[in-house]
């Protein structure tokens, strides 16, 4: 009958390290984002994205992400926490297409946007071309160990540019949009290049909220350009675009992609032409509040594992009371 009993215990305890993980209070909803939201390297260079919990309601302890990329115009180097952790392993596909970060023991800013990794990508492309980076969650826990509602993944944009080759003269000049192409010193040919509309997805968002941004640009010049367009946020530069090898009185669409962290009214500007979004905070508020009450905890635990030593620990005691009473 003993030996029956402790293998009772034994499967009641394999089962609650089976089950634990899927057992945690709810931490709340939040998103999570890659920022900045749109970058522009040459072949060969690298970017940056930090991967940003954007509404943390009790830090971040634990973390399960994958990161992909659209096509083969870039790979995956390193995706890395941005905090000490007590554990943490990567893994990558061969090919680099994509990568996972898992770790816990995250010690972060407790509430608000909270920075938990980044994700650093190569350009590989022949020509420009563009790529999306994109993050999915498997997993997601506060320092309590209690589990996020995952309500949004954003994505980011990753445009890769060939350095140009060939002569002319020098620049033909920088204005504050950049909206201007290379002059190329020629037979009195004049290069130039102007955004005719610029229109936006919509202009009154939440914060974390993608804002689509869309500009014509115009060669209104006399010979082929490379056109450089940018996108300012109340006057400073937020991206960039270059659209190349394009002809006199050719148009093409440029698409930025950007989202807002914080609340107000922002002014967009591509090429001299103007937009405004306001942004305004998610309504979270809820008609009946439900509180949660934790137990208390004996000794010190690392972040993100609260809830899995209180599972545990009532699993040890209840077969302990059947080892005694068999």
């Amino acid at each position: 009958m003993k030996l029956k009993a402790r293998h009772g215990f034994l499967l009641l305890l394999a089962l609650a390290l089976a089950v634990a993980p899927g057992v945690s209070a709810a931490a709340g909803s939040t998103a999570v984002a890659l920022e900045p939201t749109n970058q522009t390297v040459e072949n060969g260079e690298t970017a940056t994205f930090d991967v940003v919990v954007t509404n943390a309601s009790g830090g971040v302890g634990a973390a399960n992400i994958s990161f992909s990329v659209a096509n083969e115009t870039a790979t995956i180097t390193q995706v890395a926490f941005s905090h000490e952790t007590a554990e943490v392993t990567t893994t990558y596909a061969s090919d680099n297409s994509s990568a996972t970060l898992t770790g816990y023991g995250l010690d972060t800013n407790q509430t608000g946007s909270v920075v938990v990794a980044t994700v650093t990508v190569e350009g590989n492309a022949t020509s420009t071309a563009e790529t999306m980076v994109t993050p999915h969650v498997n997993a997601l826990g506060d320092e309590d160990g209690n589990d996020y509602t995952v309500s949004e993944e954003q994505s980011a944009q990753l445009e890769v540019t060939t350095s140009s080759s060939g002569g002319g003269g020098s620049d033909g000049g920088d204005d504050s949009d950049g909206d201007g192409g290379s002059g190329d010193g020629g037979d009195g040919d004049t290069e130039s290049a102007t955004v005719t509309n610029l229109s936006v997805g919509t202009t009154d968002v939440e914060t974390g909220e993608n804002v689509e941004v869309t500009a014509t640009v115009l060669n209104d010049g006399d010979v082929t350009t490379n056109a450089t367009v940018n996108l300012t946020v109340d006057g400073a530069v937020r991206t960039t675009k270059t659209v190349s090898d394009l002809d006199p009185g050719n148009e093409s669409t440029v698409v930025f992609l950007l989202a807002f962290q914080q609340a107000g009214t922002y002014n967009l500007s591509v090429g001299g032409e103007w937009a405004t979004v306001t942004v305004a905070e998610p309504d979270t508020t809820t008609s009946d509040p439900v509180t949660t009450s934790t137990p208390t905890e004996t000794e010190s635990q690392a972040p993100g594992f609260g809830v899995l030593t209180a599972l545990l620990s009532l699993v040890a005691l209840v077969g302990a009371a059947r080892l005694r009473a068999e």
